[in-house]
């Protein structure tokens, strides 16, 4: 089971294992972004993908998570994770602009409990605390999909049990999932999924495939929401969020933003 928090890199995870198994496995590039379809027909153990009830359209207040994690005892979980600050400005872009939950200020958005940084801090706290409960645990960050996307999804694959899957399957991979082309992808529609689909003239920060920086919440975010961000994860925090990003990191052609 691939485990994360909305806007922490799941679409990119997804394209580079969908290409990977397409690729290696001879199978429907249409099928791409199914990976319950690809990990079954490839005769893997089944991948699944969740928020764990934190997805954007739900509204869930962070007081309604749910920390009991022991349906997790028999999965294998992949947990992704993202510097917190980046996670809320592109959470706030997709409440906004692709699922229509939000009309407020980003300012406020950081600081609701159905969206803000008490709802990240406790998702990845109860996760923490329940480490043991699933039969593995392993963890990923956005930030190490951009310093190494080949070595990122030749994890994520060992995790899954397609270890088995070649280097030139792999690179093939990221090079799919490179920013530019799945912009294009997105603005061609050419998977007949609202996860991503997004006419071209839509407005900017309306694109799944959005930027693709790390440390752009500098751009959003005004000191007064990142000191307030800080504070809470100092307070609040956990392994999985006490993550920094110490300088910006630029899209490149090979790194698409998160989901």
């Amino acid at each position: 089971m691939i485990v994360s928090y909305p806007k922490t890199g799941r679409t990119w995870l997804r394209a580079m294992i969908g290409k990977a198994l397409v690729a290696h496995y001879g199978l429907p590039e249409s099928r791409l972004l199914d990976i319950d379809w690809l990990t079954r027909q490839a005769g893997l153990p089944l991948t699944e993908l969740t928020h764990d009830g934190s997805g954007v359209f739900g509204q869930l207040s962070y007081r309604e998570l749910n920390p009991d994690k022991s349906g997790y005892a028999a999965v294998r979980v992949l947990l992704l994770g993202r510097d917190i600050r980046d996670t809320l400005v592109s959470s706030y872009f997709q409440a906004l602009h692709r699922v229509g939950v939000y009309d407020g200020p980003l300012t406020t958005f950081v600081r609701d409990e159905r969206f803000g940084a008490d709802k990240i801090l406790t998702f990845y706290r109860q996760w923490d605390e329940a480490r043991d409960a699933p039969q593995s645990l392993d963890f990923m960050r956005y930030e190490d999909m951009h310093a190494d996307a080949a070595a990122a999804l030749r994890r994520a694959l060992a995790i899954m049990g397609a270890g088995a899957v070649g280097d030139d399957a792999i690179a093939a991979a990221v090079h799919y999932a490179r920013f530019d082309n799945l912009r294009k992808v997105e603005t061609e529609q050419r998977f007949d999924r609202a996860i991503l689909s997004t006419p071209a003239d839509a407005a900017a920060e309306s694109f799944k495939v959005r930027k693709g920086l790390g440390g752009g919440y500098r751009d959003y975010l005004s000191q007064d929401d990142i000191d307030h961000i800080d504070r809470r994860v100092a307070e609040l925090g956990c392994e999985f969020t006490r993550t920094a990003t110490p300088e910006r990191v630029a899209p490149t052609s090979r790194t698409p933003t998160s989901p």
